[in-house]
Formats: C-alpha cells, sequence, structure tokens
C-alpha cells in the first residue's frame, strides 16, 4: 500500500489530505470515458478521476449517484469524496463541509465498517475539511485515521500514521501559526517512515520548511541535504526544487546573494515547466528579496507581483504570506509609503480573517460540546475573550491607518518589529508554561491542559486517565550525590516520558520528583498496560557519576476522569484519587496503583468516598487494581490527606 503524502499546505486539501486517496480511486486508470457508463462501481470510478480536472461536472455525477439506492457504504463512502472535494475546487466550501459531514455519520452508523476503509474515510474527511478551511475538524479527522491505523497491519498502519503525523504537522504550521508544535508532529512522522522503511522526501521538505520558520538554519540545511538526496533518489523533481528554493532563501538570509541567484533562476523554469505554480510564487518571492538586497528595487517589485498573481485566491497561506511581505518590502525600497502600508494592510487581513475562522469554527465547536452548566460558563468566557481580542484588532487598524504618512524607513521598522514581537510573545507563553528543568509542562499549564481535556468528550466505552510517578527514594541521590545527580535523574525521566506518550497526552513536572501524565480516551485494560509500561520503561539503573551507579524504580497511581460510569467527579477529583492510588503503591515501593469507580452508590457523596474509599472498594463501588496482591487500601496519615 502506498500513501501519498502532502508536500505542503499550498497544495488543495484534494490532494494533501488524502492520505490514502489513491485507494479510493485505484480503480480509475485510463481516460475518464465520454459516454454514460453501466455499472454503479464504473460511475464512482469515473466521480474520483474528473474530480481534480473538472469538478463541477464530478459534483453532478456525485448528485446523481447519490440519489440511487443501489449503492453499497463503500461506494456511497467514494462518491461523497468525490463530492467533497469537487465541491472544494469549485469553490463551494459549504457543500464540500455538508459532504465531509454525511460521511462522518455514514462511518459512525456502520460500526462493522472494515478498519482499512474506516481509516481511508477518516483521511478523506479531514482532506475536505482542510480544503474548506474547517481546520480543528480537519485535525479530528486525521486523529481517528491515527486511531483506526492501529487496527491494521504494522506496515501499513506505519504508513498511515506517517502520512497523518504529516498531515497534522502542516495543520500546526500553515494555520495555526505553531511551528514549535508542528516541529514534534514531523519528528514523529518521520520516526514512523523510518521504522516501516518508508522513504518520503515531502515529509523531509515539510520538515525543513518547518525549521527555516524556528530560524533553525543549520537543522534546516542539514534536512535540506537529506531531502533532495532523496528526492533524486526518487526523481521526485517536484520536491527537489522546492528543497534547493529553500536552500536558495537560506543563503539569502546568510547575505549569499550571488549564490543564491543561479538556484533560484533554475528552480523558477522548472516549477513553470512542471506547473508548480505555489512553488513557483515561493522561488519569485525569494528572487524578490534577493534583487531588494542587491539594489534592484524596480525588479523586485515586478517579481513580487508576479508571485502574488500565482497564489492570489488560492488556499495557500504560508506561500502567501512570504509573497506579501516580499511585495511590501520592495515597495518600501522604492519609498512608496502608502503602496506598502496598502499591501500591509492585506496581509493583515489574510491573519485576521483566518484567526476569525478559527475563533468561529472553536466557539462552535464548544457549542456543540457544552451539554452542562460548567460547558456553558467556559463557552461564554471564550466569547468575552474573542470580543477582547476582536476589539484589539480593531485597535491594531486603528493605529496602521494612522500611518499612512509613515516613509520608507518606518514601514521597515514597523514589519520588524511586529514580527520580532510576535516571536517574542512566542518565547514567552512556551518559557510561561515550561518547567525550566525538564522542558515539561509545568504545573500551572498541566492544569489548563487538564482542564481541557475535561471538556472533551471521551469516546464510548473509554474515560480519560490520570497518571502520578513519584520517584522512590530520591532524597538518596540528593543527599549522597548532590542536586547536580538528582538533576540528571529527573532530566533522563521526562525524557523517557516524552518518548512514550502520544501527541496529545499531558505530561507534566507535577513537583519535585513527581511527575504528571494525563492520556484521553483509554479502557481500565488500557490504563493498567500503560501504568506497566510507563514504571517498566522509568525503572533504569542510572550512572550519576563515574564509578557511582543508582538503580531508580518509580510508583505509579492512577484514577480515571470522571471517576464513576455515571459522569461524576472532575479532573481534580481523579487527581485526589490517583494520590490515594500513588499511596498505596509507595506502601511498596517499584509498584503501580490504580482506582477505577464503577457506579456512583445512590445517596453517597464523592468527597465521603474520597476521604474513606476502603469501603466502595469492598463493596464493588470502586475497583483497586495493583501489580501486586493487595486486599485493601493502606491508611493515609493525616499530613499527607491534607
Amino acid at each position: 500500500m502506498t500513501i501519498p503524502i502532502a508536500p505542503s499546505a499550498s497544495l488543495l486539501s484534494g490532494l494533501l489530505g488524502l492520505a490514502l486517496a489513491s485507494a479510493f480511486s485505484a480503480a480509475c486508470a485510463g481516460d475518464a470515458p465520454t459516454a454514460p457508463v453501466a455499472g454503479r462501481a464504473s460511475q464512482v470510478s469515473q466521480c474520483l478521476k474528473l474530480r481534480r480536472d473538472e469538478p463541477a461536472r464530478a459534483v453532478a455525477l456525485a448528485d446523481a449517484l447519490l440519489q440511487a439506492k443501489d449503492l453499497s457504504v463503500e461506494d456511497e463512502l467514494k462518491t461523497l469524496s468525490c463530492l467533497g472535494i469537487a465541491a472544494s475546487l469549485s469553490g463551494d466550501p459549504a457543500r464540500a463541509i455538508s459532504a465531509a459531514e454525511r460521511m462522518e455519520r455514514r462511518v459512525d452508523d456502520t460500526p462493522d465498517l472494515a478498519p482499512a476503509l474506516q481509516m481511508r474515510a477518516y483521511s478523506q474527511i479531514g482532506a475536505i475539511y482542510q480544503g474548506a478551511g474547517h481546520i480543528r475538524a480537519a485535525e479530528a479527522a486525521y486523529l481517528r485515521a491515527y486511531d483506526v491505523s492501529s487496527r491494521l497491519d504494522e506496515h501499513d498502519a506505519g504508513l498511515v500514521q506517517a502520512a497523518t503525523l504529516n498531515n497534522i504537522g502542516l495543520i500546526h504550521a500553515d494555520y495555526l501559526a505553531s511551528p514549535d508544535v508542528a516541529d514534534t508532529y514531523y519528528l514523529k512522522a518521520l520516526a514512523a517512515a523510518h521504522d516501516v522503511g518508508l522513504e518520503d522526501p515531502l515529509i523531509v521538505h515539510n520538515h525543513a520548511l518547518n525549521l527555516v520558520a524556528l530560524e533553525r538554519d543549520a537543522d534546516a540545511m542539514e534536512m535540506i541535504d537529506a531531502g533532495e538526496a532523496m528526492a533524486q533518489r526518487q526523481q521526485a523533481h517536484t520536491v527537489m526544487h522546492r528543497l534547493r528554493s529553500e536552500r536558495a532563501g537560506l543563503w539569502i538570509r546568510q547575505g549569499q546573494l550571488e549564490l543564491a541567484r543561479p538556484v533560484l533562476a533554475a528552480a523558477i523554469r522548472e516549477q513553470a515547466k512542471n506547473r508548480d505554480l505555489p512553488g513557483q510564487a515561493g522561488s519569485l518571492a525569494k528572487l524578490s528579496v534577493l534583487q531588494r538586497k542587491a539594489g534592484e528595487h524596480v525588479q523586485a517589485l515586478e517579481t513580487a507581483r508576479a508571485a502574488w498573481a500565482l497564489v492570489d485566491n488560492q488556499p495557500q497561506p504560508q506561500k502567501q504570506r512570504e509573497v506579501l511581505l516580499a511585495w511590501m518590502a520592495a515597495h518600501a525600497a522604492l519609498g512608496e509609503a502608502d503602496e506598502a502600508l496598502a499591501v500591509g494592510a492585506r496581509l493583515h487581513g489574510l491573519e485576521m480573517e483566518a484567526l476569525r475562522h478559527q475563533r468561529l469554527e472553536l466557539l462552535a465547536d464548544l457549542q456543540a460540546r457544552s451539554d452542562s452548566a460548567s460547558a456553558q460558563r467556559e463557552l461564554e468566557q471564550m466569547r468575552h475573550q474573542a470580543q477582547i481580542r476582536a476589539l484589539n484588532d480593531e485597535k491594531s487598524t486603528l493605529l496602521r491607518r494612522t500611518g499612512v504618512a509613515l516613509m520608507t524607513l518606518l514601514v521597515l521598522a514597523g514589519v520588524g518589529f511586529g514580527l520580532l514581537q510576535r516571536r517574542k510573545n512566542r518565547q514567552l507563553r512556551k518559557v510561561s508554561a515550561t518547567d525550566p528543568l525538564t522542558g515539561l509542562r509545568n504545573r500551572r499549564a498541566a492544569t489548563e491542559s487538564l482542564k481541557a481535556m475535561s471538556l472533551q468528550r471521551h469516546a464510548a466505552g473509554t474515560r480519560h486517565v490520570l497518571f502520578l510517578i513519584d520517584i522512590d527514594h530520591f532524597k538518596q541521590v540528593n543527599d549522597g550525590h548532590g542536586h547536580h545527580a538528582g538533576d540528571q535523574v529527573l532530566v533522563a525521566l521526562s525524557r523517557q516520558l516524552r518518548a512514550l506518550g502520544r501527541a496529545d497526552d499531558v505530561i507534566a513536572r507535577w513537583g519535585g520528583e513527581e511527575f504528571l501524565m494525563a492520556c484521553a480516551d483509554l479502557t481500565e485494560a488500557q490504563a493498567c498496560t500503560v501504568a506497566a509500561r510507563v514504571q517498566e520503561t522509568l525503572c533504569d539503573v542510572h550512572e550519576l557519576a563515574p564509578g557511582q551507579r543508582w538503580p531508580l524504580t518509580v510508583s505509579l497511581g492512577f484514577a480515571p476522569f470522571p471517576f464513576f460510569d455515571n459522569a461524576t467527579g472532575g479532573w481534580d477529583y481523579a487527581l485526589r484519587m490517583a494520590d490515594r492510588a500513588l499511596y498505596a503503591a509507595k506502601d511498596r515501593r517499584n509498584a503501580w496503583a490504580g482506582l477505577w469507580g464503577r457506579t456512583l452508590p445512590p445517596g453517597i457523596a464523592l468527597q465521603t468516598l474520597l476521604e474513606e474509599p476502603e469501603g466502595a472498594v469492598r463493596s464493588g463501588a470502586i475497583e483497586l487494581v495493583a501489580s501486586y496482591a493487595v486486599e485493601r487500601l493502606p491508611r493515609v496519615p493525616a499530613t499527607r490527606a491534607a
């Protein structure tokens, strides 16, 4: 099974998100028939064949097919996929979203659907949502495809996981302006591809672009070298020329203009020949920057305008930003302050529209989930924050308008300051949410993440689970070997926890030698498996100094939230129950234990069970599970219970 992976968000989602689209249209070889074809399967194949080259005809054919009464579930899903992608390419995003929603309902209503078909459908749904600009919905669909892939054989699952993680990385890089988060997904995609022997230069290309955005030039150049070699082996010319263009962009940033000029010229020629319009636009934007730095200001302006013509009104947010910045700087270099500010306003409008769409989508998602008074209050708070951000946006627009009369220097200074401020704000947010020693979330950031996870509806038969991990006898390390040795142990353990966790798990240093991990959608058996795996992996021998080895062991306690299956007890309640379980594990050391609520007995208060859960364990309302034989919970000292 071969899985095409999107090179960048600059490709339409019909190309980007179809992690397994080839499996839907494999039967469509050859030219599309010009006369009506017999048989539903052939008509579905014809629709898939037409959806990109003749989307209007594909929409009409899909509408006719969906009226038929004899469509199989598989053919219905293929037809809806054809309709969603063709409608998006035809400029009808509402129709595309409707098709994606109908696909979701059909998959949910067919629980016996084969995992391979179910996984392909979710990948297609993500592609349609992404093409229509519904980024959160697209990411959710990709994650569902990723989850289903675990039921496939190891090789196919690895291919799907590489494709899905790459597409999620693109969302964070191109739409959510989160290159640091995107970097995590790209690394996981590369690891998944490596595990199954997949060489895909597109993943390497996307990771290289993200490293450029993070200003990690040395790492980006190394990744470009690896991607170009891979693209040459596979004769992937489009990716190869994009990577060469990015190499030239790095040279321009380093002031090596004459080294970059012939490379850009060759890339632009090949991209024009291959009709790679987004890639050509990016190369022209870099050429405009080069010309401006070389004093060729008129040529720089003409080149930037030619680049914009290739991406205007196209779903290419990353390339549009790059072209508009080059265009604005070219006007400023010519002393055309009014024109530069007009282009800057267009860039601002582009970013504000993206933020507005994300905000509305987030509010709609919260509205759909808010089935309790607590969620309703959270929604009102988000709406209030959205109004504040809108007022701030209006204030920023007003301030920009007052600067219409400023000259070239002020325009350039304003652009530079804005980019620097955005980078600094991102760094400040990261620092304020990160434990300085381990690089994990700190307690405050973890608390916010746990609140957000509490609002996420768990899958049927599962609950979210909170784990507390405590290092046994850690005081002996600090007392016997010094705090530096203790810090080394904490850093090593945090690195192992990151490697164990999934992309959406909450992993944090909770305090001192105690760590927290929260995982969404686990059964009780899966929670026990996770606990055993964490406890086994973290127990290791650490070399604190030459000749001084210390065998580290950990104790672990866990509890689900909601704690009971009748949806009572939030994450904070689970935290305290997990602490009780951790105390039981530490009573033995080098062990794990968990408390899992069944159904809250009538007339019993949650606080009563928290203070005295032993009776509920005996009655079966709470199940005590552990890595060792345990018949009762040990008594908690008053100081710890407090």
